[in-house]
């Protein structure tokens, strides 16, 4: 673990009920999923869309193997036919998304290199003007792609399931809800939103 690692990990164990699952799953690993192309996290996030991890993996590796030599090339996508993206698996509102993606970066209407100079919510809305990609998708980019240590994606009903389970309420809070119940674990929300999601994968 790095120095913020074990910062966000010692505010976080002050939580009783987080202390106890840090201590199950063990260190946070949430850093090693992404990888140093901002654009092929964000294809990978605009994949997983609706889609459980297996079967977005699937079709992401589907996908990446249409164009494998130039991944993530805006204008070599865009020459793939909407036949060849179906067949890989895409849905017809992921081809659009991809197609508007990649357009506004060869036409230069999106710069990512921008957006490492954002605050989280300027991203959110930056990344949001593309047809498609919303606040979860801008979300998953902030946590797993450029590592924002203060992401809470409400929104996620993974998360909200989570918090139901160790909380111990009578159902999943509401989005609004679950802003008030995340505010003990500021400046360190990414994290306790990777070990919540962790409830559901063990």
């Amino acid at each position: 673990m790095d120095a913020q690692d074990r910062k966000a990990l010692a505010h976080l164990r002050r939580d009783r009920r987080l202390r106890t699952l840090i201590a199950r799953i063990g260190p946070p690993r949430f850093h090693e999923y992404s990888c140093e192309d901002l654009l092929h996290n964000l294809l990978e996030a605009v994949i997983a869309q609706q889609l459980s991890g297996r079967v977005a993996r699937v079709i992401f590796e589907r996908f990446r193997g249409l164009a494998p030599r130039r991944f993530p090339d805006p204008a070599r996508l865009l020459k793939l036919s909407d036949a060849a993206l179906s067949g890989a698996g895409l849905s017809r509102a992921k081809i659009a998304c991809v197609r508007d993606l990649c357009g506004r970066l060869t036409d230069g209407r999106l710069r990512l290199e921008a957006l490492d100079g954002m605050e989280d919510e300027e991203v959110v809305e930056t990344l949001s003007e593309v047809r498609g990609i919303g606040p979860w998708t801008a979300h998953m980019v902030l946590i797993f792609a450029m590592g924002r240590p203060d992401v809470w994606p409400v929104g996620d009903l993974a998360l909200r399931k989570s918090l139901r389970t160790l909380l111990r309420l009578d159902q999943p809070p509401s989005p609004g809800q679950a802003q008030i119940l995340g505010e003990p674990w500021r400046p360190w929300r990414s994290y306790a939103c990777w070990y919540l999601w962790q409830m559901n994968d063990g």
